[in-house]
Parts: C-alpha cells; sequence; structure tokens
C-alpha cells in the first residue's frame, strides 16, 4: 500500500517548510464518511487545532490511523487558513471479507466446502491481489472433483457502511469427468489391470465419476494391495490428473515403486495376520525402518503381556532369501500368569481408592479379565500417573516405585504388584503478589486462584490459575492480556513465595454484530440469541455461548464466528456471525423387526399368552424444518408393522416464544394396534404440549389431549356379557402434566445418578371425555457404579400406577388401562401379558394399579463392547389400589393380585445408539388361568372347552437399550 504524506502550499507564502511551526487552525476528512465519527478521529490524533504544526505529529497522526487498519490510503494536504494552517486528511478506506459463497457446484464437494477452499477468512482484510490467489485454490479443489473445464467469475458486494465485502464466485462448470485407465510410471511390478482393479475407480459397466475423496481412497487401496503381497515398502504417489477434453475422462498419473518383498513373521506364539497388522505399525506408516519395527516388538510385547504372559519378550531377526527380505518377530511368551493382587503401600494424603481410579493395572476378576490387566509399559504409565497427582498437590519429592512380585505368597504362576509411595514433604504457598492487575480486578482475580497463600504448591495448579487469570480477562475485553510467572524459596521449609505478573493490554468493545447468510432465517430469531450488546466488553465466553444458542436452534448447519479487523488497533471491533442453513427437507425411512411371544391370530382365542413370532417393521419419516424462518417444525412419521400402524403429524416450536427454556408440540395421530392380544383399537388423537426446562436435569411437560378410541368387538376376546361395555367408541379428554428428573450421566446407559418421572393426568366430562378418571404414575431410578474401575454397576428401578374412577356407574375404557410385560417393563411376563384376566377366555383386561420393583447387576463380559446383567424383577398389574399385595403365592385361576417374581440373565452388546439386549428370564411364580378352546360362535351359545393354561416359566426379550 502507497502510504504518502504532502505539504501543499495555497497562495502566497512560499513552500511547505513555510508551514512548519504555524498554528493548526482545521483539520478535516475527505470524503466525510469516515470508518469513525469525527470526533473519535480527532481524539486518536496527536495534533490538536492550535497547536503548531510539526511534521514528525503528522507522520505520528497517520501512522496512528493505518495502525486501526481502517485505512488502505492516507494523505494529507496543507493549506493556508489565515494566520496558520489547515490540514485535509484524504483516506481511502479498507475492506474486510465478509461472506464467501460458491455457486453453480453439484454436490460432492458442497459449497461450504468449496469456499472454505479459497483461503478467504472471515473477517480478514481483503485486498484484491487475492482474489486471484482464491481462485486458483477453487479451481484445484474443483479439479479434485472432476471439474477441469470450470469458468470462475468473481462478484464483489462492498458495504461501505461496514467496510465489509461479501464474495461471491459464480462457477460454470461442465459435467463431472469421469476416471480413465491410469498412467503408471516407475517400478509397478503388476500389470494395469491389477493396478486398477485395485484402485477401485471402475465398475462394473462404466468409469466411476472423479472426487476427491474417491481417488484418496483409490490410492489407499492400493497401498494396502501392494501391503497385501508383502511389499511393505511400497511407495504410491499421485503425480497428477490429466483431464482428456475429448471423452470427458480424468486420466491419473500414478508413480508407483512397488520395492521388495519383506515379509513379517511371527515365531513362538499365534497371531492372526489381522491382529499382527493392527500392532505393528509398519501397515499404517507405509514405511519400513527399524523405529517402526521396535516399536511393533514394544506393541507385541505390551499385547501378550496383557494376555498373562507376564515375561513375555520380542526380538527382532533379520534375513534375506530367494523371496525377498524376511523379518521375524520372535516371541518368548514364558510362563503365563495371573494377577491376582495390586497393592498400593506408603499413601496417607489420597486412599486407595482415589489412586486406583487412576490407574489401567488390574488384578484378575471373572468373567472379564482373567488373567488381569497388565502389562510393564501399563504399569510405567499408571506409576507416572500417580506422581503426577501428588505433585499437582504439593508433593514435588514424591517416589512412586514399583515391585512385581512373581509366585506371589508361595502360589505358582500367580502374580502381585506393589506399588510403593514415599509422599516426601508438602510444598506450600507461603505468600503470592499480583502484579500489573488494576485495583477493580484484584478482589475478582484472587478468588479464582488455586495458589493462594496456605495451598499447596504445584505447576499444575499454576496452570489452573494461568487459565483462569486469562479467561477472566478475555471475558471482560482484554484478548491480548499475558500472563507470566516465578516464584522463589521462602523463609520456611518447603514453602515459596508466588508472583503472578498480569499485563493488561487494552480493553475491546464490541461496536456492533454484523449477520450474513440468512436465507430463510429471520433475524430477529438470531439475535435475541447473541449475548453481545454494542458497546458492551467483548466477551470470548459470551461469543461462543453465542454460537451454542445457535446452533442449539437446530436450524443451521455451519455458524462462523470472527472478529473483523483482528490485528487492529482499535477499541471497537465488529463482530461478524456467518451461517449456513441446514437443509429444510429430511427424509429417512428403516426396518426392522420384533422378535417376542406376540404370534398368534388376530380373531383366534388360542393362546391368551401368545406364541413366539416374528413381526416386521417399516418406518417412513419426512420433516420440514424451520418453518416461516422461525425454527418451527413440521414433520410426518410412520410405522407399518402386522401389530402396528401409525401415523404421526407434529409441529414444534423449539424456544417457544424467544425463550430457549419453553417448546411447543402440537400432534395428530392415527393409530391401529394389536399389540394387546385381548383386543384391536384404533386410535385417532390430538394434543398440545408445553415443554419447560426448569434446569438442566428438571422439566416440566403441561400437555392436553383429545382422542377417540375404538375397539374392534369381532377381536375382543372376553366375556360375551362384557363386549357391549368395551366394545363403544370413547371420547377422551385428558389434561396431564409431567415432572422429569434426570441427572443419569449417560441416558443410554447410565451408570450413577438417578431418573425420576412424575406423571398426572385427568379425564372430565369437562374437556369433552365421556370418561371420568384420573392417572398417576411415577417411577424411580437409580444407578450405582462400584469395584476396580468402576466396572460394576447396581441400577433399580421402581414404578407404581393408580387409575381411579370417577364415576361407580361407568368403567375405564380398556385400552386407558394398565398393560405391562415384555421388555420394556416385567421381563417374567410377555408382551402386554400381566395382571387381571378376562375369567372366560384367559386375555389380559389391564390393572388398574401397577407395582413393579426391578433390580439389575450389570458387569463386563468380553472386551469392552459385551456386558452382562443379572435380573430380578417382581411386580404385577392389580385390579384396584386395595387388591395390591406383596404376596407370592396365587390362590386360584381367578386370582391375579399378587406379587410375581422372575430373575435372569442378560447380554448387552454395546454400539453408538445404544446396548443391544437379550434378556433371559425365568419366572419363579407365573400365573395359571382358564382360557377357552372354540370359535367366537361358540363362545356366544356357551360351547367350546375351558381349559386350564398358565403363563411359561421361559421367556426371552431382544430389543434395543437398557431395561431402564
Amino acid at each position: 500500500m502507497l502510504v504518502w504524506f504532502g505539504l501543499a502550499a495555497v497562495g502566497a507564502g512560499g513552500g511547505p517548510a513555510g508551514y512548519e511551526g504555524l498554528p493548526v487552525r482545521r483539520i478535516s476528512f475527505h470524503p466525510v464518511e469516515q470508518p469513525y465519527p469525527k470526533q473519535q478521529l480527532l481524539r486518536m490524533l496527536p495534533l490538536q487545532v492550535g497547536e503548531p504544526l510539526r511534521a514528525v505529529a503528522v507522520r505520528a497522526a497517520i501512522e496512528r490511523l493505518y495502525a486501526t487498519g481502517r485505512f488502505a490510503d492516507i494523505v494529507v494536504e496543507a493549506e493556508a487558513a489565515g494566520d496558520g494552517v489547515a490540514l485535509l486528511f484524504k483516506t481511502r478506506p479498507s475492506y474486510f471479507v465478509g461472506r464467501v459463497t460458491v455457486q453453480g457446484v453439484p454436490e460432492p464437494p458442497g459449497a461450504v466446502a468449496l469456499a472454505a477452499a479459497t483461503r478467504l477468512d472471515l473477517g480478514s482484510p481483503f485486498d484484491e491481489a487475492d482474489l486471484a490467489t482464491a481462485i486458483e485454490n477453487l479451481r484445484q479443489s474443483l479439479q479434485s472433483h472432476g471439474f477441469f473445464q470450470a469458468r470462475i467469475q468473481p462478484q464483489l458486494t462492498h458495504h461501505p457502511e461496514s467496510q465489509q465485502v461479501d464474495i461471491t464466485f459464480y462457477v460454470d462448470c461442465d459435467r463431472r469427468a469421469r476416471y480413465d485407465w491410469p498412467s503408471v510410471s516407475g517400478t509397478p511390478e503388476r500389470s494395469p489391470k491389477d493396478i486398477l482393479k485395485a484402485t477401485g475407480w471402475k465398475g462394473w459397466f462404466r468409469w466411476k465419476p472423479v472426487t476427491e475423496s474417491r481417488t484418496q481412497e483409490g490410492l489407499e487401496r492400493l497401498r494396502r494391495f501392494y501391503q497385501r503381497e508383502d511389499r511393505l515398502a511400497a511407495r504410491v504417489r499421485l503425480e497428477a490428473m490429466q483431464y482428456l477434453p475429448g471423452q470427458g475422462r480424468a486420466k491419473a498419473e500414478l508413480n508407483i515403486s512397488a520395492g521388495p518383498k519383506i515379509r513379517l513373521q511371527i515365531e513362538g506364539a499365534k497371531l492372526s495376520r489381522s491382529k499382527l497388522r493392527q500392532l505393528v505399525p509398519v501397515y499404517q506408516e507405509g514405511a519400513v525402518d527399524r523405529d517402526l519395527l521396535l516399536e511393533g516388538a514394544r506393541e507385541l510385547t505390551e499385547y501378550f503381556q496383557g494376555q498373562g504372559y507376564f515375561h513375555a519378550r520380542v526380538e527382532l531377526e533379520t534375513s534375506h532369501d530367494a523371496q525377498g527380505e524376511k523379518i521375524v518377530f520372535k516371541v518368548n511368551r514364558g510362563t503365563r500368569e495371573k494377577l491376582v493382587e495390586v497393592r498400593i503401600a506408603g499413601n496417607r494424603y489420597f486412599d486407595t481408592a482415589t489412586l486406583r481410579e487412576r490407574m489401567a493395572v488390574r488384578p484378575a476378576s471373572f468373567p472379564q479379565l482373567r488373567h488381569g490387566h497388565y502389562s510393564e509399559q501399563l504399569l510405567e504409565s499408571d506409576l507416572e500417573a500417580i506422581r503426577a497427582l501428588y505433585r499437582a498437590n504439593g508433593f514435588r519429592d514424591v517416589q512412586v516405585r514399583s515391585r512385581v512380585e512373581h509366585n506371589y505368597r508361595g502360589k505358582p504362576q500367580q502374580m502381585g504388584v506393589i506399588i510403593e509411595i514415599e509422599e516426601g514433604p508438602q510444598w506450600r504457598v507461603a505468600s503470592l503478589r499480583l502484579e500489573g492487575v488494576s485495583a477493580e480486578h484484584q478482589t475478582a482475580l484472587r478468588q479464582l486462584l488455586q495458589s493462594t497463600e496456605g495451598q499447596p504448591f504445584s505447576e499444575t495448579n499454576v496452570a489452573i490459575d494461568r487459565e483462569n487469570v486469562l479467561d477472566y480477562y478475555n471475558n471482560r475485553g482484554y484478548w491480548e492480556a499475558s500472563f507470566q510467572w516465578s516464584f522463589d524459596s521462602a523463609d520456611k521449609p518447603h514453602q515459596v513465595n508466588l508472583r503472578y505478573s498480569v499485563r493488561e493490554a487494552r480493553q475491546q468493545f464490541v461496536r456492533d454484530v454484523l449477520l450474513s447468510g440468512l436465507r430463510t432465517t429471520a433475524a430477529s430469531l438470531v439475535r435475541r440469541r447473541i449475548l453481545l450488546e454494542p458497546g458492551e466488553p467483548l466477551s470470548r465466553a459470551a461469543l461462543l455461548e453465542t454460537q451454542r444458542n445457535l446452533y442449539n436452534l437446530q436450524v443451521f448447519a455451519r455458524v462462523s464466528a470472527a472478529l473483523q479487523n483482528p490485528t487492529g488497533q482499535e477499541n471497537e471491533k465488529y463482530v461478524l456471525l456467518d451461517f449456513d442453513e441446514s437443509r429444510r427437507y429430511s427424509v429417512a425411512g428403516g426396518f426392522g423387526a420384533q422378535i417376542e411371544k406376540i404370534g398368534g391370530d388376530e380373531l383366534s382365542f388360542e393362546a391368551p399368552a401368545g406364541k413366539p413370532g416374528f413381526s416386521p417393521r417399516v418406518s417412513f419419516d419426512v420433516g420440514r424444518s424451520n418453518l416461516w424462518g422461525l425454527a418451527h417444525t413440521l414433520s410426518l412419521r410412520s410405522r407399518l408393522s402386522d401389530v402396528q400402524k401409525r401415523g404421526l403429524i407434529s409441529y414444534e416450536a423449539a424456544q417457544f416464544r424467544g425463550r430457549p427454556d419453553l417448546n411447543l408440540l402440537f400432534t395428530a395421530m392415527y393409530e391401529a394396534s394389536r399389540d394387546v392380544r385381548t383386543f384391536s383399537a384404533r386410535r385417532q388423537e390430538g394434543s398440545v404440549q408445553l415443554g419447560q426446562r426448569l434446569s438442566p436435569a428438571n422439566t416440566v411437560l403441561y400437555r392436553f389431549t383429545y382422542r377417540r378410541v375404538t375397539v374392534d368387538p369381532e377381536t375382543l376376546k372376553i366375556s360375551p356379557l362384557l363386549i357391549p361395555l368395551y366394545s363403544q367408541p370413547v371420547r377422551l379428554g385428558i389434561l396431564a402434566g409431567n415432572l422429569v428428573q434426570d441427572r443419569r450421566d449417560d441416558p443410554t446407559n447410565a451408570r450413577r445418578g438417578f431418573y425420576n418421572t412424575l406423571d398426572l393426568g385427568w379425564a372430565s366430562k369437562g374437556f369433552g371425555s365421556q370418561a371420568d378418571f384420573t392417572r398417576l404414575l411415577l417411577q424411580n431410578a437409580t444407578y450405582h457404579a462400584f469395584g476396580f474401575g468402576d466396572r460394576y454397576v447396581v441400577a433399580r428401578s421402581l414404578n407404581f400406577g393408580w387409575l381411579y374412577n370417577l364415576r361407580r356407574d361407568a368403567e375405564i375404557p380398556l385400552p386407558e388401562r394398565f398393560f405391562a410385560g415384555g421388555a420394556e417393563s416385567h421381563r417374567g411376563f410377555p408382551q402386554n401379558q400381566a395382571g387381571p384376566r378376562d375369567l372366560t377366555t384367559g386375555f389380559p383386561l389391564g390393572g388398574r394399579a401397577l407395582l413393579l420393583h426391578r433390580l439389575e447387576l450389570r458387569f463386563p463380559l468380553i472386551g469392552e463392547n459385551l456386558g452382562g446383567v443379572l435380573f430380578q424383577d417382581a411386580g404385577n398389574l392389580y385390579s384396584s389400589l386395595n387388591a395390591l399385595s406383596l404376596r407370592v403365592r396365587q390362590r386360584d385361576p381367578a386370582d391375579f393380585d399378587y406379587m410375581v417374581h422372575a430373575v435372569g440373565l442378560g447380554f448387552r452388546y454395546r454400539t453408538p445408539i445404544g446396548p443391544v439386549r437379550l434378556d433371559l428370564a425365568y419366572t419363579i411364580n407365573p400365573p395359571g388361568f382358564v382360557g377357552f378352546k372354540g370359535t367366537r360362535e361358540e363362545l356366544l351359545y356357551g360351547g367350546g372347552v375351558r381349559t386350564f393354561q398358565r403363563i411359561g416359566h421361559f421367556q426371552f426379550h431382544f430389543s434395543l437399550g437398557q431395561a431402564f
């Protein structure tokens, strides 16, 4: 940039030198619109009206203005003004990168990735000379994705009021090129056909389109191809992609050095080829050198020691033969032992449990660690972790040693590890001196510090203090603050005098918040979630929290935050927020199956307790997000299976009325189900729900539901005398409220915490209901981890429910009763088979009271993913609250008001969406009942056969997620 200073004389009075020393009568700026108000500009200048003109002061003024970063050119002209001189500052403003977009290119790579490829950073100074580099970067990215003849036209949109320039690259590109036969140079040692097949660039019928990820994947596949042929030192390099214009093809120019065959073998132990590849890093690095081979030997040693061969040693042996180089890992496993004890001695400041939490070495335990978890490297890591803990608490001279004892306590093939700790003296802070901290910050800063007088002294605590101090200043606009520290010995032994030196630097404030990239989303919706206001200190924490708030709207794929003119020396900064909105339409589908005792014909009276069945399930969902630009969502969800057909339309107003703690939901649903064997029902339902988050752990739901439930009389498998009563369509208006208290560490697989729910509902004529009753459901679940490394979890859940009929002349509709049994409730029953039954047919009728207690011991089985569960479920559905009983014996086949107990074993396989669950239950005291064998006509006219049946002792349940 050219910045120059001129003194031009106007009228008589000689040359520029004649103005030196004359009083300044006027200072003005051209153009009138400047980056700062005139009074602020004048305050910046080191020369003022009335002062004598000095050339050095003018140069300082130019440097001061230029240091702000807001000016590209500055020219100062002088002219006579009465007995003095008038100065005119002629400026040209700088511009800064605003929103960068790329249009006209199909995915991949996508507009966001292409905009990033230009390397034009949001808020950074912009120079039109940078466009050529940006275009070249963009062109290279396009070519890597198969667009070799793209024409790129940039368009600049200047915003003088904010000195922002938005840059749009319009791309006119032909069809994406497809791969062609690669050109191979070097020493490939394999035919072009083999090389092409290894890359996977050609499909069955035609060449695949060029993309960057496919190209890189092809190169990696080619490297693995050579590795499988023992060419471990093979080099594969893409020299260029040559475009063939007439064919629309791209020819990859590959330089391949196959290298010699290098066979890696293992002697003295059996190890799968895949495991050897995993442990020896030459496969990952694509190179063979002694350092990588020695690292592989160490990994193999650790692996075998981890398998219980604690004396294992691995040595390298290299040889050459006619087939090439041969590298052998010679394994001497030694005797397999069991680590029976890990003992810690000498610790006084920390209890043993605290130290064990930081250790990876573990004694043997069944069934997961049959020999223990041990290796020399693991042990050394544990010793260092214990040292670090002590040093962090002031024990600077701590000594931690280990002793390994074989034939532990005289028992062969057993081993013990003893960790001996010499804590030494604890160093403390005698005094703390804060330097460079202004008086207004002294009190607040001292409350944040760990290393105050009398506290343990350690570099760890000092590092925490440094982070706290810098965070404190950053959140108050002091982004250039720095922190230094030092210490010296105090008069008393094992104490130090600590000194913190802080340089606060200048405080920066928010000039304004500029938004870009909003196409559908309302700006008012965004601004209500911005925690930065003009004139306030520029807080880093508030900026990060603003980004979090905006992402929580779930309508943005990317929210970029930056400061405009980041290196400029100015006290007020523009904060830039640039958005890329998410796709507004989403479509999802899936299929699965329900495997449980759900079988049996819809109209058959056989098997009231169900038969083992298989029910395929298909789901289809479509959604439209960010409706009206207000982050509202309209969605359709559907499910189709043999036992349930459901369609649900919902409208969700997230963060209702701009409050992040409120969520409004409207739902309309139609469902036809026969998940209860007793009947098939159709339900039409509409509901409105307001959710309020009181705290991170506590949520309240206020809900009103209006539904019409129809039971198909042809499917009712109950006494003919009850069919007219229970087959009538029923309208229900229910006002309900839920309280949810969730303090679990992981909702999908909790190990600690608790989960409480309260669900209270009231159906009343006042709400248009044909039935009057109240509904209460309570759940309390707790989770406690214990054992070495908290590998075991005791989980328990207590459920209580009560339906109270407010009208004596009417029954609670059958579909509104409690139904229980199955994977999600009492595992001693098939699905929805608990509680009272029809005394004529034996089919379940549901209950008015629920009491269920479930207890689980969760433990590891094999590796980190497969676990086991021992469980006990006790409870039942009861005909009324007064009938609730802890009795464990059934009095007669008409008595179902007793507590059913079941025990069992379960298996859990951990997945990213929760554990896959298989539970095998044994019911100790299953209920017996009188069933019916015959047709519906025989039931109506008194025919058929009454049979005594019983819920089976053995039940199985397969599902996803923990039981509770």
